[in-house]
């Protein structure tokens, strides 16, 4: 029995890092891709909402049978596995692993962590026969292990910049990154704010001979209404694949609020979570914050917690003014334990040559706090160690 699903996946195939390239997951796929194909594999790409499209896609295909792979996790592994009955146990999914490692050492693959754990959720869908595979693209896309399977349909949610290490900085290079997951004769569906972004789209899915929907012409959201534009684009994916029409004057956003994305904890405090993590997501959710009261010169917030995960120290800083400058309510800068966290001394750094309050442990530093509103924006990880102190603070 493995104690640890988590240590034992790092002891095998060690740490989560970005390791670009298809040639690994293609030789470990070869015999299960013509089962995988049976299915109709969605692919889910875009820099912010991706996350969120394709927990909606679950909500939309709940009457059906359905595989959906996301990444990253925040509490448990078995996040990355889900299905219409909800995430895999955990006794399936060690089961799950032992066997594709017995695979993995027979046939000499070399899987990163990431592999390794689509490799084992693509075994499981052969297991599975699902009618759907919803499939979130981990970094990019033209790279990233599930374009090794030919999607029917192809979703994008935004494109914006993050991590420009590997993108690059041009909104087209990455946008063309993303597309690559798309097939000839497969049909797209964009939901972009940029016309010349949208042109690029329509550009790529005429050479490619794919049917393309471009939602913006269809229903026109702000950008900053984020989550309305996600559930938007699952639903538009639910009546391509149904045939059902898409009656954009008539539908209506979901009223459930997704954990980490606009989640509200109620405790001594009131405590809500946005996974706003990179520059423009943290734009869009003060464009959005503000919105929803733009008839108060009052502060939303008594105070801001945030903190990031390794990404550029500009990026970080641009962040920070954004916050300070945003009148949302005092910002507390924290630290956080985990191997993709911003160094401490990083981010001390930075906060205080912005001005601002650095907290080295935000748990005990709330400690006593009462009838508070306070926003939690950044790192989903940071979210995701914070949730289960909140529920009794």
């Amino acid at each position: 029995m493995i104690e640890s699903l988590e240590d034992w996946v790092l002891k095998h195939y060690g740490q989560e890092v970005y390791t670009p390239g298809l040639e690994r997951i293609q030789r470990a796929l070869f015999n299960l891709k013509n089962d995988l194909q049976k299915s109709q594999i969605i692919i889910i790409a875009g820099t912010n909402g991706k996350g969120e499209t394709t927990h909606r896609l679950g909500q939309e295909f709940k009457q059906s049978t359905f595989c959906t792979w996301t990444s990253p996790h925040i509490h448990s592994i078995t996040e990355r596995f889900s299905s219409e009955a909800g995430n895999i146990v955990t006794a399936e999914l060690e089961e799950l692993f032992l066997e594709a490692h017995e695979i993995v050492l027979r046939e000499k693959f070399q899987l990163t962590y990431y592999e390794f754990l689509f490799f084992v959720f693509c075994r499981w869908a052969v297991k599975r026969k699902p009618a759907y595979l919803f499939l979130e693209v981990g970094l990019g896309g033209r790279l990233d292990a599930v374009n090794a399977l030919d999607a029917t349909l192809v979703l994008i949610s935004s494109i914006s910049r993050d991590h420009q290490e590997f993108l690059g900085n041009r909104y087209d290079g990455i946008l063309n990154e993303k597309l690559a997951v798309l097939r000839k004769n497969a049909t797209l569906i964009s939901y972009l704010d940029l016309d010349y972004l949208r042109e690029r789209a329509s550009l790529t899915a005429l050479e490619l001979k794919a049917k393309h929907l471009d939602l913006e012409d269809k229903r026109s959201l702000a950008p900053f209404e984020f989550s309305k534009r996600n559930q938007f684009l699952a639903h538009a994916a639910f009546c391509t694949l149904t045939g059902a029409p898409l009656d954009r004057q008539n539908w209506k956003p979901s009223s459930e609020i997704l954990a980490a994305r606009g989640e509200i904890i109620h405790g001594m405090n009131e405590w809500r979570l946005f996974g706003s993590h990179n520059v423009d997501g943290v734009r869009k959710l003060i464009q959005f914050l503000h919105s929803a009261n733009y008839n108060s010169k009052d502060s939303p917030f008594d105070t801001i917690v945030t903190s990031f995960s390794k990404r550029n120290e500009k990026d970080i800083v641009v962040m920070l003014k954004m916050l300070k400058q945003a009148n949302l309510g005092r910002v507390l800068v924290t630290a956080f334990s985990h191997p993709k966290a911003c160094p401490k001394d990083v981010l001390e750094k930075l906060t205080l040559q912005e001005g601002l309050t650095f907290v080295e442990n935000i748990s005990d530093h709330v400690q006593g706090w009462t009838h508070q509103k306070i926003l939690v924006v950044g790192s989903y990880y940071l979210l995701g160690q914070l949730q289960p102190l909140l529920r009794c603070r």
